[in-house]
């Protein structure tokens, strides 16, 4: 009688020891969680990709605006050159629009949103840009698209 006592108290033990054990870890992911080093998007990298022949040489995203500087890599000069936000939240000011963009020269896009995109500063955000230009005067339109992930300023 006293040998099934013990295997009892054994496999209380047992299972005491690790609830507190499981009970630590589990308070140590929620502190990490709380104070946000589990959040991904705070280690992801800031990040501009545009279509080929596009470079972003520099971009800055506000609570209400974005700026990007790109440079013409395409080869060749580009013709009514126009951007946009793709999500429709907003509206962007080509430098220079209306004018020909010559191989290797860098022209910046200002856009202004809408109270639809209200960022929060040190946020990541992501905005999705579209270029619409034509290879040649009174072309067909081309479009290319790219993507801008940053930190809100």
């Amino acid at each position: 009688m006293q040998h099934e006592k013990n295997r009892g108290q054994a496999a209380i033990e047992f299972l005491v020891t690790y609830g507190w054990a499981i009970m630590a870890a589990m308070l140590v992911i929620g502190a990490l969680t709380y104070f946000g080093v589990t959040n991904p998007a705070s280690t992801l990298p800031d990040k501009c990709t545009f279509a080929n022949g596009f470079d972003c040489q520099d971009y800055s995203i506000s609570s209400t605006t974005l700026r990007v500087t790109f440079t013409n890599g395409v080869g060749q000069t580009i013709y009514n050159p126009n951007a946009a936000l793709t999500d429709g939240v907003g509206s962007c000011v080509f430098g220079g629009a209306g004018a020909d963009w010559l191989p290797d020269d860098k022209r910046e896009i200002n856009c202004t949103g809408t109270t639809d995109m209200p960022f929060k500063p040190k946020d990541k955000a992501k905005v999705k840009v579209s270029l619409t230009y034509s290879k040649v005067p009174s072309g067909y339109s081309q479009v290319a698209l790219g993507e801008i992930y940053a930190t809100v300023q």
